[in-house]
């Protein structure tokens, strides 16, 4: 009906479980917009068919425009909504229909609820819900369509029996006026009470019927597209083996038989089409039956016509289901590498294990691709075997490939932390890409930066990474592209050049938005966000990461996505949150992930328990890592110490915190790493005040603040909690008290108060105040933090010094007026 209003388009596409894919998802839904309405949506298709897709979002607003600009309304029916899991698919539609104009409607077909804000469109009174019950026809319904649209002309006790027979539903009813409508009344009663006994279901019963009445040519014509997911007419004539196809497929449409058009083109050889889903398994397991020896040619000849095209995905469909092997593996060798690249290394999997083993074995570039699929997905013990089974396919003369399995060899050294093999591999890579082949050069230069980033050569990472990554993209290599960026990110981040990150990862947000192989870019992203303290929107790009690094199985991506998430949702106090984010990170890290990923779990764990007070929990983290991490270089080398002076502070051990940190200091200044002289010059500060060096103290503070200022780092003064604050305060420079204001207004109220203390409270001092806070008694403060009870009493009695106090009682009545109990 709507297709008959002069004032509406219809675009209609139907979805199934292939179309999980958010490029492939959007390109569809353009073309389908495109064809209902001729000058809205070419943008977006053009757009999207590139080898690098531009982001989804930008996209969508310049369509919602093109579309609120047209004076007519257009209807866009998403058929079999239910097949769409992925979460990235689901937010951009929200954001579509969130934004749609006047004249867009949107229609939902689905047999679940769909994960998008129904409630707040139901309040808003922008939901129609059309639910089981409101879709049964009642009686004077089923006349209508019986006898009013398909003018049958049958009585009212044919039409109450159908209407009992089919429960109301129209799909049904209507296919019985299909099946009945050639009939005399008497016959059709007859069918009509043969209908009622049968046991069988009533569509496939309804379905065989109709088939049964179309000529042998139909007939053999509809059994041939059986095979076909979607279909023109010049793909039918292609693999019908005919002429006339396009004609056909109208003259079929126009009579309602099961065909569901996907477009609305102008040009009939461009409309596309599918079969009702019912229709098309009836089909299918009738060509089976009839004519199973004639349907590997009917998929090889599928396969051809669109390989001609350049749909080499769809090719390749057609190819494996026609056990078509020898043009699979043709296929599948040219789009190997492009689909790792673009982070959808499942596909190549699930592909190259329909492949009989022999045939895998003759395929050098989709080999070395799933080399790196393996590598992406966190499967290292695969991949050392696997290349050795490779090395022996690859042709002698082609030295690219063999640079390229060299790469292969360095990345996988450099995740297990294996440093001198990593370069060693890396630079044979580089020994062997041909100076004329962009792509070979690309991934050797990019091997070398990451050989350097894991060997802790920050500077020369950052020059090799540089170099790099514009080769990637001149040679359209977008995942070695991005994760560069990414990696190049991190090291500015490390060397505490915030605006420089920024400038290196940010473009990726727009350029890259929606590809897999972006996931690491925004989570370097997020990283910077959550030094800066912008913790929603860190918590934003981490969600949209995640669901970037869920689409391609990307284990690194997915560990550090959870441990960042651990340190926002900690930040915010969500300490369970923060709990079950380290957990799913720990689960990934146990999947198999680069060696620096794991220390960075280790210290995030640590920082939540001393946060909570757990401290001996957070000791037994560290148990079995020792004060340094000289075997794990790169990103996270000072993840692991940093940890540990943290829990020495809080065990009262300043003097032990300040030494390591001293080490730490000294090494993180000799490698140019500004990012770690921060964080290492803030728990200084915090170790020599405990001493009672304020000079000291104040010192390093104000060292870190002129560090961290002109790049807007703030987290980690919060990080360092009230007593920072104290510090803050006391330093007194326009930088620190900018600082300052970042934390809670209680506690900028209470830094000046606790200067009143004549000298500050130990992390010992402050544990035990919270343990008698509890009414633990000395013998179980002594079994709660391990010391002995004189220790307990030592610390007690230089506690009540301080707080210059004679009792238990006058103690935590001093200790809340100087809110030194508050949270605890």
């Amino acid at each position: 009906m709507l297709r008959k209003r002069a004032d509406t388009a219809l675009a209609w596409l139907t979805l199934d479980e292939h179309d999980n894919d958010p490029i492939h998802f959007w390109r569809y839904v353009a073309l389908a917009v495109h064809s209902a309405i001729n000058n809205c949506g070419a943008a977006m298709i053009e757009a999207l068919a590139g080898p690098q897709p531009a982001p989804i979002r930008p996209l969508l607003v310049a369509t919602i425009n093109e579309i609120g600009a047209q004076e007519q309304h257009l209807v866009l029916v998403l058929d079999d909504y239910h097949f769409i899991d992925l979460p990235a698919i689901h937010d951009d539609l929200a954001f579509l229909l969130n934004h749609a104009p006047p004249n867009l409607h949107g229609v939902i077909i689905t047999r679940a609820d769909p994960p998008l804000p129904l409630h707040r469109w139901r309040a808003r009174g922008q939901l129609l819900e059309v639910r089981m019950d409101d879709l049964r026809f009642d009686l004077m319904e089923a006349a209508e369509l019986l006898n009013g649209v398909m003018r049958l002309g049958f009585d009212e006790e044919d039409i109450a029996t159908l209407l009992r027979q089919t429960e109301g539903w129209p799909a049904a009813l209507y296919l019985a006026g299909l099946a009945l409508r050639e009939d005399d009344p008497a016959t059709r009663r007859q069918r009509i009470a043969r209908l009622a006994q049968s046991n069988r279901f009533i569509i496939e019963y309804l379905t065989e019927e109709i088939l049964a009445q179309q000529p042998p040519d139909v007939h053999e014509f509809l059994l041939c597209i059986s095979v076909l997911e979607r279909f023109c007419g010049p793909l039918c004539d292609a693999v019908a083996g005919r002429s006339g196809s396009a004609a056909l497929l109208e003259s079929l449409a126009q009579r309602n038989l099961f065909l569901i058009p996907l477009s609305t083109a102008a040009n009939d050889n461009e409309r596309w089409f599918r079969f009702h889903r019912l229709f098309g398994d009836l089909l299918r397991s009738q060509l089976s039956s009839t004519h199973s020896a004639d349907i590997p040619a009917l998929y090889r000849r599928a396969a051809a016509w669109h390989a001609a095209r350049g749909d080499i995905e769809q090719a390749i469909e057609y190819a494996l289901a026609g056990r078509d092997f020898d043009a699979a593996t043709h296929l599948l060798d040219r789009a190997a590498s492009t689909l790792v690249m673009e982070g959808r290394a499942a596909l190549l999997e699930r592909w190259l294990n329909l492949l009989p083993d022999e045939l895998r074995q003759t395929l050098p570039h989709a080999s070395i691709a799933f080399a790196w699929a393996l590598i992406l997905r966190g499967r290292y013990s695969e991949v050392e075997p696997y290349i050795v089974q490779v090395e022996t396919i690859i042709p002698a003369d082609d030295p690219a490939l063999r640079g390229e399995l060299h790469a292969v060899r360095a990345v996988l050294a450099e995740i297990k932390g294996q440093l001198a093999e990593a370069l060693h591999h890396a630079q044979q890579a580089l020994d062997h890409a041909p100076s004329d082949h962009r792509i070979a050069h690309a991934v050797a230069k990019t091997a070398i930066a990451g050989a350097l980033r894991a060997a802790g050569d920050v500077n020369a990472a950052i020059v090799a990474y540089e170099q790099a990554v514009p080769l990637c993209v001149a040679a359209r290599l977008p995942l070695p592209a991005l994760l560069g960026r990414a990696h190049l990110g991190m090291l500015y981040l490390v060397q505490g050049r915030l605006r420089n990150a920024e400038a290196t990862v940010r473009p990726v947000l727009t350029s890259a938005a929606f590809m897999p192989a972006a996931a690491p870019a925004f989570i370097a992203y997020s990283a910077l966000l959550i030094e800066r303290n912008q913790l929603d929107e860190a918590r934003q790009q981490l969600q949209h990461a995640l669901n970037l690094a869920q689409q391609s199985g990307h284990t690194a991506a997915l560990a550090q996505c959870f441990i960042h998430l651990a340190r926002v949702q900690r930040a915010l106090g969500d300490f369970a949150g923060a709990q079950a984010a380290l957990d799913a990170a720990a689960a990934y890290v146990a999947q198999g992930v680069p060696v620096w990923i794991e220390p960075m779990l280790i210290a995030e764990r640590v920082h939540l328990y001393l946060d909570q007070g757990a401290v001996t929990k957070a000791r037994r983290v560290l148990t079995g890592h020792g004060t340094h991490s000289d075997s794990v270089a790169g990103v996270s080398r000072e993840a692991v110490p940093l940890a540990r002076a943290r829990l020495l502070l809080h065990q009262g051990r300043n003097a032990d915190a300040r030494a390591l940190l001293d080490e730490v200091i000294a090494l993180a200044e000799a490698s140019d790493r500004q990012g770690r002289v921060i964080e290492a010059l803030v728990l200084r500060a915090l170790a020599n005040d405990a001493l009672g060096d304020e000079s000291a103290a104040l010192d390093d503070l104000r060292r870190s603040v002129t560090l961290a200022a002109p790049e807007g780092f703030v987290r980690v003064f919060l990080d360092a909690g009230p007593r920072m604050a104290k510090l803050l305060y006391r330093a007194g420079s326009p930088a620190a008290h900018r600082l300052l204001e970042a934390f809670p207004p209680t506690i900028r109220e209470r830094s000046a108060t606790l200067s009143e203390l004549s000298e500050p409270l130990s992390e010992r001092e402050r544990d035990i105040l919270r343990l008698m806070a509890r009414g633990l008694t000395y013998r179980q403060i002594a079994s709660e933090l391990m010391i002995s009870i004189n220790t307990v009493r030592y610390h007690v009695k230089s506690l009540y010094s301080k707080l210059q106090v004679s009792s238990r009682t006058l103690a935590l009545a001093r200790a809340r007026d100087l809110h030194l109990l508050d949270g605890a």
